[in-house]
């Protein structure tokens, strides 16, 4: 399908889960090797990435780009503590992987560490589960951008940081430090990045790792970057490296210089005390450097070989300091510099505002006309100029949502989630809980001059110089000179996008659910349904969510908004927006198999693409959905079944005066009962199984019913619509069904 660019591949952990060769590992508490890459159960030595991919080109046959997301671990949200570390879950066990004829022994490396390596910092793990998986190892890391661009895909290195604080297991953007503006601050910063330098890292083709001189116990955030930068080198290259993402907690920790006012550079140009942007400033030149003595030198034109850094879409246009009153770009100086070669950051913002019972103030304005200035006034910030039912699911709505509406026309003081509880709608549904002026929907305006304030101001951001806004008694004003970010002069992408697979996931896209996390939320005003064996979980919506990537896309790179400079440089750069994910582990075996991997249960509501797209149009629930034409039942390469047909006639009963009865159908057409009876649903290219299940993840979703083949002799014509029998399963229930009764039942249905 043509509205996904690129993906960012996940998991970001698991020893071999990214590599093309097959594995087995065993860890010291268990009795034998086995299989930790060959999930799936394809033909012999395939690994589950080999699969995923293929699944992924099937899916989506025009997405050109692949994000490797690659994950080291942070034990503190104290800058001034927290260790940046690999790991693995294999410590003290062993590995071997299959060289084309035999299984051979090898280990894990990482930057001079083995699983045998001394000081490894252990990932936590609960009653012999572990919470995560291990740092991918250097060689799978090697083979996954090797076997990526053989495939033709532009490749995107995106190194994570993974919270292992146990009880709360936080995201990388809280790690900061308090107070700030001091020395302390300084020196926090300073041994969070610590001082490894290009001269500590040498690259090892043989063994495909790169070695490090340093401490081998140096925890710290430059020895990951500069050991990816090597890394990604000696796999001959990437199209776009990162030097890390949302670590909004750090970049906006302030130096002991830092003053409102600021400083200025030789041109006279504003710029603030930030060490932590000073730091990422240092290692894209560093990072330049490696690439730049291995051959690997910036193709602007071509978009190889780039550099950048993915801020968090809720500060990448500034940052607001409390008790300051104001707003600064802090992040300027890093988008000025010459090693930063694009502007990215992972854009999470609400295309909606969407609440339960009668939809809220969106329906009320659904059809009033949509500002025609900015900033607009109370009277017009909330017409959408829309025609038709109001309801969510509608593209041209969450259209009208992308440069309009929350934090473009109007704001909220208040954007807690307070999670879970009672609709304050008077539904009687649980939902997750907005809080303030949000609760109320009380809309604040902007004023003249604030466009840095609302952080959809793309087009306004790329189109004009900027300055720093704070309060000098007259208000938030614009003060002070210009920063050093020249208009025009490079690329946004979004390195991230998308939305949860569950309700009103356009309404707070930036949240996910993970029951094991503090940071686990769905978005606001989103219904959560009663879960088997008590408790609730969040409500599936797999359709909402795609008809948003769908409407992102077209917006930015269909609809003709995109702007290019008179340079020829377009504003938004669309080769490296990536959606939000992708995953290596194949679908079903992700998520089925919750014996291997602890997120399964998270796959349903999650972000996950695989097994929920390609689109399909949703149903519209106000109003009605009108049927057809329906999908058809897949055309199964493998398919060689015997299929049974029984008439269910619905009969009723006549009653006589004589104490005698007789019988009389309902219907004059029987409901037929089809049973579809196997022997095996191929594994291999056919993809038999993940075709059938990922048919029944879509019609179970949409309630819908589709096309299904029957004899002439049955009198229906050439196919029936029909349903499966209990569509209410668990996609989980309805896998396991396949294996364990051999059979799949469908039903008849009028229409």
């Amino acid at each position: 399908m043509g509205y996904v660019n690129g993906v960012n591949l996940l998991p970001s952990t698991g020893e071999f889960t990214y590599d093309s060769v097959a594995y087995r590992g065993k860890r010291v508490t268990e009795p034998t090797l086995v299989g930790i890459n060959t999930y799936a159960g394809q033909a012999a030595h395939r690994t589950d990435m080999d699969l995923a991919i293929d699944q992924l080109q099937a899916a989506f046959p025009a997405c050109t780009t692949v994000a490797i997301v690659c994950a080291w671990f942070f034990n503190s949200t104290d800058a001034s503590a927290c260790k940046i570390y690999p790991s693995t879950t294999y410590v003290g066990g062993s590995f071997q992987q299959w060289n084309g004829s035999a299984w051979v022994s090898d280990v894990w490396r990482c930057s001079s560490l083995t699983q045998n390596s001394v000081g490894l910092i252990p990932i936590s793990s609960n009653d012999g589960s572990f919470t995560y998986g291990g740092t991918p190892s250097d060689q799978s890391i090697i083979r996954c951008i090797q076997d990526l661009k053989a495939r033709g895909f532009r490749v995107v290195f995106y190194p994570l940081l993974l919270g292992d604080v146990p009880g709360s297991f936080p995201w990388r953007g809280r790690i900061t430090y308090g107070p700030d503006r001091s020395s302390a601050a300084a020196s926090a910063v300073t041994a969070f990045l610590g001082s490894a330098v290009p001269v500590n890292f040498t690259q090892d083709s043989a063994n495909k790792t790169v070695a490090y001189s340093g401490p081998s116990t140096d925890y710290t955030y430059r020895r990951m970057i500069l050991h990816y930068a090597n890394l990604c080198a000696l796999a001959g290259g990437v199209d776009l490296f990162l030097i890390g993402s949302e670590l909004r907690g750090l970049e906006i920790i302030r130096g002991p210089a830092w003053t409102k006012a600021g400083t200025t550079d030789g041109s006279g140009l504003a710029m603030w005390d930030y060490p932590f942007v000073a730091g990422l400033i240092a290692l894209s030149d560093d990072v330049r450097g490696i690439f730049d003595s291995a051959g690997l030198t910036k193709n602007l034109s071509g978009l190889h070989n780039l550099i950048s850094y993915a801020a968090d879409w809720s500060v990448w246009m500034g940052v607001q300091h409390p008790g300051e009153n104001g707003q600064w770009p802090h992040l300027d100086q890093l988008y000025a510099h010459a090693n930063i070669d694009l502007i990215c950051f992972d854009n999470y913002m609400p295309i909606s505002d969407w609440t339960t019972g009668t939809g809220g103030l969106d329906v009320a304005y659904w059809s009033a006309p949509a500002p025609g200035y900015w900033p607009p006034s109370p009277a017009d910030m909330n017409g959408l100029g829309l025609s038709g039912t109001p309801t969510l699911y509608s593209k041209d709505y969450l259209k009208a949502n992308i440069e309009g509406g929350e934090k473009f026309n109007w704001f909220y003081f208040e954007s807690n989630n307070l999670g879970r509880g009672f609709d304050p709608n008077g539904t009687d549904l649980q939902v997750s809980l907005p809080a303030g002026d949000r609760l109320t929907q009380s809309r604040n305006q902007y004023y003249p001059n604030q466009q840095l304030l609302a952080n959809k101001q793309l087009r306004w951001w790329w189109n004009n110089p900027h300055r720093a806004i704070y309060d000098t008694g007259s208000g938030f004003d614009p003060h002070g000179p210009d920063t050093k970010w020249v208009a025009q002069s490079k690329s946004i992408v979004f390195t991230e996008y998308g939305f949860p697979a569950c309700d009103k996931a356009a309404n707070q896209p930036n949240v996910f659910f993970d029951p094991k996390s503090t940071e686990s939320f769905t978005p606001f005003w989103s219904i959560w349904d009663p879960a088997d064996g008590g408790g609730f979980r969040p409500k599936a919506d797999q359709n909402l969510s795609l008809l948003a990537l769908q409407a992102v896309y077209e917006y930015w790179f269909v609809d003709g908004r995109n702007e290019t400079s008179g340079a020829g440089l377009k504003m938004i750069e669309p080769a490296f927006c990536s959606v939000w994910n992708w995953d290596a582990r194949p679908f079903p075996t992700f998520p089925q198999r919750s014996d291997i991997w602890g997120d399964c249960g998270n796959w349903q509501a999650g972000n996950w693409l695989n097994g929920k797209g390609p689109f399909v149009t949703p149903p519209n629930p106000d109003p009605p959905f009108v049927p057809g034409p329906y999908p058809s039942f897949p055309s199964l390469v493998g398919q060689g079944w015997s299929v049974h047909y029984r008439p269910q006639y619905t009969t009723g009963d006549h009653a006589h005066v004589s104490g005698c009865g007789s019988r009389f159908t309902r219907v004059s057409i029987p409901i037929f009962e089809i049973e579809l009876t196997f022997d095996i649903l191929k594994m291999d290219g056919t993809r038999d199984f993940q075709t059938l299940a990922d048919f029944y993840a879509r019609m179970r979703a949409q309630a819908l019913p589709f096309r299904f083949p029957v004899p002439a002799a049955l009198g229906l014509g050439a196919t029936v619509n029909c349903r499966f029998e209990d569509d209410s399963e668990e996609l989980e229930e309805f896998m396991a069904g396949l294996w364990q009764l051999q059979s799949i039942k469908l039903r008849t249905v009028k229409g």
